[in-house]
């Protein structure tokens, strides 16, 4: 098999996640929690289970559906060089990653895709909900079925609306980031993984613009380390180094990562302009993000 292009749906994502269970039996597959439409939030690990784990998430907003393409793409890949001893980018992967475990969480955020898709539909039960947003295209749906931006629902500098006045009622005027932290299903899954697993570090692909944004921990151990590693990420992938400041940092999930797990986390926005639209723009982004998913990995 191979992660094609194709515009990013739940049934994509479930039939992803069948051939890679049918082809690679090492690989996992596990469901982190659902959401209020009672979709699956999928968890892909490979690797060593007794070695240091790096997670890898991406799909938080209804506009990253190409990133989370990526990061099947990307456990894919790692599959089918570690079953065949082959390499990715030139690196022996089974020897590489030996003593590591790399967790991805594809799309945190599965019923923004299918909202975009079908409207208030896409919101089942809560499809009410979404119409009294009064969006007209849903074709640019961020938020989740209960109108939540997740990535800014996270503890850390929470405020229910970090960009507008509570005043904003449209999913398209406002960012409403949840009445309280951790309101929302989705939040909660990532949060009870990432305090049940004691990752290495943590990656968000997220957003537009070709950024590194880097997230350090309290502790002194790890202080300096954070800023070669968004350095050399940055290197990687040709991005620019950048500082993520208020109100884009409140709520925002490599921020809380850093405080809560006492490790670094580095959000990505691997997409430089526009988003691919065909298999040939996607292959294109893929050969030049690849590089720097696996150094995250390796890091």
């Amino acid at each position: 098999m191979s992660v094609e292009y194709e515009p990013f749906t739940y049934p994509y994502a479930k039939r992803l996640c069948a051939q890679l269970l049918n082809k690679y039996p090492f690989a996992a597959v596990s469901v982190l929690g659902r959401t209020v439409s009672k979709r699956a939030i999928f968890a892909l690990s490979a690797g060593d289970a007794s070695g240091e784990s790096v997670l890898f998430v991406s799909g938080l907003s209804g506009a990253d559906g190409v990133q989370s393409l990526l990061l099947y793409r990307f456990f894919e890949r790692i599959c089918h060089a570690t079953a065949h001893d082959g390499t990715l980018c030139g690196v022996k992967l089974r020897k590489s990653l030996r003593g590591r475990r790399v967790v991805i969480v594809p799309c945190l955020n599965p019923d923004a895709p299918e909202i975009r898709r079908a409207g208030p539909l896409g919101a089942g039960t809560y499809a009410g909900m979404v119409s009294r947003a009064g969006t007209e295209d849903y074709s640019h749906w961020c938020a989740n079925a209960r109108g939540v931006h997740i990535e800014h629902n996270f503890a850390f500098c929470h405020t229910p609306y970090p960009f507008q006045t509570a005043g904003a009622k449209t999913d398209g005027d406002t960012v409403y980031a949840g009445p309280a932290p951790e309101s929302e299903a989705e939040t909660q899954a990532l949060v009870r993984l990432c305090r049940s697993t004691p990752f290495r570090h943590g990656i968000l692909l997220h957003g537009t613009g070709g950024r590194v944004f880097g997230s350090t921990p309290v502790s002194p151990a790890t202080n300096d380390d954070v800023p070669l590693m968004a350095r050399i990420l940055a290197a990687a992938g040709e991005y620019t180094l950048s500082a993520k400041t208020p109100p884009l940092s409140c709520g925002s999930f490599p921020e809380w990562f850093s405080a809560d797990c006492g490790a670094p986390a580095f959000e990505l926005s691997a997409v430089r302009a526009a988003e691919p639209e065909t298999q040939a723009e996607f292959d294109a982004l893929w050969q030049e993000t690849q590089e720097v998913l696996l150094l995250s990995a390796m890091l």
